[in-house]
């Protein structure tokens, strides 16, 4: 059965959807399921992903489509296309919730798509959040300066292999102005090599810097991060960026889960058993918070002033290890980051608020021993 074909270019409307489309988005195509609302379906097809192509046959769909894309490396552009142009009514799925909710054993691309109009008219889709451009554009700008700074890391150990081979030893800082000049001195092919590209490595990071010092000016939320001791101008854009509207977390401790930064917990009957963090979200933003938080405890101890992560940090070190206090750390710093950005004020103001709430919270009367 074919769907009918719709020859109008009206805008779609809002309505309650006659058919559900599910979008199986791969790099360059996708597989398509049209569903109708008794959860038949009436038509499949795949789709090369040129734009063009793209909407040439999703304006020949009937206007009272519902559409549902999952969340992959590429989705953003079609997205846009889809939304922005072509003014479907179309949801982004979270891929994890959803593969937890429909996981099957027989995984092709046409039961993907099924599966997603089938989740989508059930109302089992569970949605994403969609950033505005400008705060895509941050993200990408802070993922740039990332990529670029791991393989500035990767030429220099590729270096340090070929001086091993050869059993040299350079007494100078490494890859200081005087330890590149001992490096061309060598006159190694592979060496000079790896420095032009370690080179080219290094501007790009120079510019990125520089792009975000200029989104920084404009970023009030990133001016409050960048408050806090340890957190620098790029790990600020970065977290703000990530974070974009804090009130889409109910609490702090929803916005440490978004970063993967909770213990993972299995509960059965009476048993409770707490594993390790989850590692969701952005790997990325999990390195930033606990090389942050490391920096900031070294920078507490050297000036002898305890700071709320500071003492948690030595308390948790002292029982568990300096591994998994840092990461404790870094999990406290998000609680102070999400009020800190619920509240619109600086570090400063925040800890100070924090330490006058305890001192007015009334201390618990111990039981003892006569109850």
């Amino acid at each position: 059965m074919q769907v009918a074909v719709q020859k109008t270019s009206k805008p779609r409307t809002k309505t309650k959807p006659d058919y559900f489309v599910g979008i199986d988005l791969h790099k360059k195509f996708m597989q398509v399921a049209i569903m109708d609302e008794d959860g038949e379906i009436v038509e499949e097809k795949k789709i090369d992903c040129d734009h063009k192509t793209v909407t040439r046959e999703f304006t020949r769909l009937p206007e009272n489509c519902r559409y549902v894309i999952e969340s992959s490396s590429v989705w953003y552009g079609m997205y846009r296309l889809l939304s922005d142009k072509l003014k479907l009514d179309i949801v982004l799925s979270n891929p994890y919730k959803t593969r937890i909710i429909a996981e099957s054993k027989k995984k092709t691309d046409k039961v993907d798509a099924r599966i997603l109009a089938d989740l989508l008219r059930g109302g089992y889709i569970s949605e994403c959040y969609i950033p505005a451009e400008d705060v895509v554009q941050k993200r990408q700008l802070v993922k740039f300066r990332a990529c670029m700074a791991k393989e500035a890391t990767r030429f220099k150990n590729l270096i340090h292999g070929i001086l091993l081979q050869e059993g040299i030893a350079i007494k100078e800082q490494s890859f200081s102005t005087k330890y590149r000049k001992e490096l061309r001195k060598l006159k190694n092919w592979r060496i000079d090599a790896h420095l032009g590209s370690l080179a080219y490595m290094e501007s790009n990071i120079a510019d990125a810097n520089y792009k975000i010092r200029q989104q920084l000016i404009q970023d009030k939320n990133a001016q409050l991060l960048n408050t806090i001791p340890g957190i620098g101008e790029y790990t600020a854009l970065t977290l703000s960026s990530m974070i974009d509207d804090i009130e889409r977390f109910r609490d702090a401790q929803h916005l440490t889960s978004y970063f993967g930064l909770v213990p993972s917990v299995r509960r059965s009957a009476s048993t409770v058993h707490h594993g390790k963090i989850t590692k969701m979200g952005q790997s990325l933003v999990r390195q930033l918070l606990t090389e942050c938080a490391i920096i900031h405890v070294a920078v507490a101890i050297r000036k002898e002033s305890d700071t709320p992560i500071s003492v948690f940090y030595k308390r948790v070190a002292k029982n568990r290890g300096s591994a998994k206090a840092t990461v404790a750390a870094a999990a406290k710093m998000v609680t102070i980051i999400y009020w800190i950005l619920k509240k619109k004020i600086d570090y400063e103001t925040c800890v100070a608020e924090g330490r006058k709430n305890t001192a007015r919270q009334p201390r618990k009367k111990s039981l003892g021993n006569n109850g």
